[in-house]
């Protein structure tokens, strides 16, 4: 087996996460999107030979940040990703953003989301954002130079959305992609419209990242080895 990626599909249950009068016309909510969204991944990595673990398959919450970390954690998975759509009040905003740990430098995969997503969606900096969510002003960018794969700047606050935090104090590397706004019409029906492609793309990102080939359907994409990133151990001195 190859890498063992955790896969976090965001919400579920009680909890909806965030909608639109036209997700929820059909009783949609967030929590269903990045369940369908996992599920593709999962299948393309697979697919791919790498290991999966998924922190839920069903309409079940399996527990707060902390929890779903833990059982990233208890798998000994080298990366996870949480997956989530955004929202906001007016339909104004839209793109996609990537939440990275803070210690880290290395851009692969991040570099490798915005590269797939960067063709459907705008392209909102990575960032980090403090973890206290009545201080919401405490946000920096880290501005990604997609030539370099890496992160051009770095700011002194330390803290990020919570499930990145609690993997990172547990020993692993992990991103919060939220794919697209689907409080934004035109956001939402270019997911709609590109679902397969961009699970594919997601796939392909982490694939990779691993130094491996990809496979898409019975089709092999060739491309140069890169050594196996150890993302835990890659921070700033």
């Amino acid at each position: 087996m190859k890498a063992v990626i955790g896969i976090d599909a965001g919400h579920g249950g009680s909890s909806s996460g965030t909608y639109s009068m036209n997700t929820v016309r059909d009783g949609l909510f967030e929590k269903d999107f990045a369940l369908e969204q996992a599920l593709l991944v999962e299948k393309h990595l697979l697919k791919n030979g790498f290991g999966v673990v998924m922190t839920r398959r069903s309409d079940k919450n399996p527990g707060n940040v902390s929890e779903r970390a833990k059982i990233c954690a208890e798998k000994n998975c080298d990366f996870a990703l949480s997956i989530h759509f955004n929202g906001f009040g007016t339909e104004s905003a839209n793109g996609t953003e990537v939440f990275v740990p803070y210690p880290e430098k290395l851009a692969g995969i991040e570099a490798g989301f915005y590269e797939i997503l960067g063709k459907y969606f705008k392209i909102r900096a990575p960032f980090a954002r403090s973890n206290n969510y009545y201080n919401r002003n405490e946000i920096f960018d880290k501005r990604l130079n997609l030539g370099k794969r890496r992160f051009d700047a770095f700011s002194g606050e330390k803290d990020y959305f919570g499930f990145v935090r609690n993997c990172w104090e547990k020993g692993i590397s992990a991103d919060l992609l939220e794919i697209c706004f689907i409080t934004n019409p035109e956001d939402f029906k270019t997911y709609l419209e590109n679902r397969e492609k961009i699970a594919a793309g997601i796939a392909k990102s982490i694939v990779e990242a691993f130094g491996e080939e990809f496979v898409f359907g019975e089709e092999k994409e060739k491309i140069a080895a890169k050594p196996r990133i150890r993302r835990k151990f890659d921070v700033i001195n």
